[in-house]
């Protein structure tokens, strides 16, 4: 996690304090809360008594959708999206994964273009498949696409996956 990143809330987010719909657990949402769209992942991080379990919350909630990375000012450069593209892809990682993480997130890191990250995503969407997390895969979908990733949305659908995977 880049501590230097500011995270705002997404409709989904908003919606989650609000009515409370997604239920989810106590912790989480009160990490929810806090993110302003001002206070950077480290200052977050620190507010929390185990700043460990507030990065590994903040992943989730990236990868789940309730949050996302703030637009800041001038950030509309190629740099900064894939600055922002490889945090979501390696939170959404993390999150899923936990500490299998590792290697998948260096592939991450490593990728010097949006294109580079376009190679990766059909092979971590299976790797996040395998693991059966369909919930989390749909969400990482549906991200790949919000950083234009992946654009043909039948490029990495479910279907496709299993069939090529001999329905696994």
């Amino acid at each position: 996690m880049d501590p230097d990143i500011v995270y705002t809330k997404t409709a989904r987010g908003l919606d989650e304090i609000k009515w409370r719909r997604h239920k989810l657990p106590a912790r989480l949402r009160a990490l929810l809360i806090t993110i302003d769209g001002k206070s950077t992942a480290a200052a977050l991080v620190r507010s929390f008594s185990s700043p460990a379990q507030a990065a590994a919350g903040i992943a989730g909630l990236l990868a789940c959708g309730f949050i996302e990375v703030a637009a800041e000012a001038g950030a509309s450069t190629s740099a900064d999206s894939l600055r922002a593209a490889r945090q979501f892809m390696a939170s959404s990682m993390l999150a899923t994964l936990g500490a299998d993480a590792d290697y998948p997130s260096a592939s991450i890191k490593s990728a010097q273009s949006l294109e580079e990250l376009a190679e990766l995503a059909s092979e971590l969407l299976g790797l996040v498949r395998s693991h059966g997390h369909d919930s989390a895969a749909d969400a990482f979908i549906a991200g790949l696409r919000d950083f234009g990733i992946v654009q043909d949305s039948d490029r990495l659908s479910p279907n496709e996956l299993s069939a090529r995977d001999g329905g696994s």
